[in-house]
């Protein structure tokens, strides 16, 4: 859905630019863009609101027209692709990651490799935590804009109960 929502707002931004720079600051007919919006979103299939702000706000000041998101870019994003497979994998044999654990094993993850340099540096630019903070570590925060970022693909399953017999989950196939 959140792809889907995207590309079409994308999609909306570059065209209405089109038109725009068609018209030649000459007078603009009223309902333009709205008409284009509601065009685009049957279009792409999108049921969501698209706010006509929205699509002004990217022409102002020569911002982008479809930009890659909507701040700073995660430090540990190359080992997030890593990370999060192994998220998946973790559900399928029906042992989420709690917070705890999924920070253990993302300081495991990046600990001796240029994401932990990177992480340091993200940190020590913006003076990021307190005197005991231990600077080049994930922490809760990271844990959370992780989950939103990637909200399309990961499912939470809040009081989810699962069998806490080892051997219903310890088969060869979820292994593998």
């Amino acid at each position: 859905f959140f792809l889907k929502y995207k590309d079409c707002v994308n999609s909306i931004a570059t065209n209405y630019a089109d038109l725009q720079g068609l018209q030649d600051k000459q007078f603009f007919f009223w309902g333009v863009l709205e008409k284009l919006i509601e065009c685009k979103k049957k279009e792409c299939g999108v049921s969501a609101d698209i706010l006509p702000s929205t699509i002004r706000g990217r022409l102002r000041n020569r911002r982008s027209l479809t930009p890659e998101s909507r701040g700073v870019k995660s430090p540990v994003e190359a080992a997030e692709e890593a990370f999060f497979q192994i998220c998946i994998q973790m559900g399928k044999i029906y042992q989420p990651l709690n917070v705890t654990e999924a920070i253990t094993l993302m300081n495991d993850m990046i600990r001796d490799t240029p994401c932990k340099d990177t992480l340091m540096d993200f940190q020590e630019s913006r003076k990021l935590g307190s005197a005991s903070f231990e600077y080049g570590s994930v922490t809760t925060v990271w844990w959370y804009g992780f989950k939103q970022r990637n909200c399309h693909r990961l499912v939470t399953k809040r009081g989810e109960k699962f069998s806490s017999n080892r051997a219903d989950w310890t088969k060869m196939k979820n292994v593998r």
